[in-house]
Formats: structure tokens, sequence, C-alpha cells
């Protein structure tokens, strides 16, 4: 009686076992992703393929594909192509908001209304750019993502939030703690597959 009682147990036990393991290969597949994605995105010029190709990769993980840093760099030299446009008109938006916050935090009659605005705008632009990554597919077209990104953008703030939210706090690390900011990188990364997988659930 007892063995049959202990039985049920071990078999509930089993899954919870199960399932803590596929979430801490998951926390750690994040973490190498985001040293890798960092590093990827040193440039600036290749941050947005990067970023695409770590959503890529743990979305591949997630589905149980083939993934592995080779893949994840193979797949970053196939974001990279036709991205050069998307990630210079992004760098240039935010150089001129930059400039726009420095004249802003001058004695300008104003300064704190604009100040205000920019940042907004400088959020906007980021999330835009970061969900056009993160919705990035073999063979997509990116200018094509960075439309869809600015429509879904729009039409999902909790997303947009989610993203903005995992942007910021890797830009808090980064300020805090230099080093952390390479494995946070996947924060990004995961928190943009998230928003992917809420806007199409899978059948």
């Amino acid at each position: 009686m007892s063995r049959r009682a202990g039985a049920p147990g071990a078999a509930r036990r089993a899954p919870r076992a199960a399932g803590a393991g596929e979430s801490f290969e998951l926390f750690a597949e994040t973490l190498l992703t985001g040293v890798v994605v960092a590093l990827l995105s040193l440039p600036l010029v290749t941050a947005l393929p990067a970023v695409a190709a770590g959503t890529e990769h743990l979305r591949r993980h997630r589905a149980g594909r083939a993934s592995g840093v080779r893949v994840l760099l193979r797949t970053a030299r196939a974001a990279l192509r036709g991205s050069w446009g998307v990630s210079a008109a992004t760098l240039a938006a935010l150089a001129l908001l930059g400039f726009n916050a420095l004249v802003a935090s001058g004695p300008l009659p104003g300064g704190g209304a604009l100040l205000a605005l920019t940042a907004l705008l400088a959020v906007a632009v980021v999330v835009v750019a970061l969900r056009a990554a993160g919705s990035w597919r073999p063979g997509a077209s990116w200018p094509a993502l960075a439309r869809g990104a600015a429509r879904a953008a729009a039409a999902d703030p909790g997303g947009s939030a989610l993203v903005a939210a995992s942007a910021g706090f890797v830009g808090l690390l980064a300020w805090m703690l230099p080093p952390l900011a390479l494995p946070g990188a996947g924060v990004v990364v995961l928190g943009l597959v998230a928003v992917e997988a809420r806007r199409s659930p899978a059948p």
C-alpha cells in the first residue's frame, strides 16, 4: 500500500522537476543570447539585425529546433542583409533627438516640456525599431518590418510598454553595472519573443 500511495506522488513531482529544468534552460539560453547580441551590437549599426537574430534564436530554441551560437551567428548574417537603411535611419533619429535634448536642457523657454516630448519620441523610436527586429523572419523586408512595427506599436500599447520596460531595464543595468548589460540584453530579446507570441498565439 505504501508503494502504491507513493507512486502517484512521484508522478506528480516529475512534471514540476521537468518544468523547472526547462525554465532554467530557457533562462541560461536567454543570458547566453544576450551576451552574443550585445557583442554583435557594438558597432551600433548592427544592433537591429543582432536583436532580430536573437529573437529568432530564442523562438527556435523554445520550439525545440536546432539552435546554438553558430546558428545564431549565421542568422545574424542573414538578418544583416537589407537592414542598413532602417538601422541608419534609427540611429540618425536618435542622434537628432539627443541633440534636441541637449538644446532643451539649456536655458530655453518651455525647455522642460520639450525635453519630455523628446524623451517620449526617443522611446517611441526605440520601441518601433525593436519591434521591427522582433518580428523579423528569414527573407523579410526591413522597410516593411518597420512599417508593420509602427502599426503594431500603436495597436498594442501593452506590448510596446513591455518592450520599453525591458529596454529601460537593460539601460539601467548598463548605467549601474556595465558588465551585466551583456547578459541583460537577453531580457530585451526574451521580451520581444513574448510580445510576438501575444500578437500571434499558436493555434
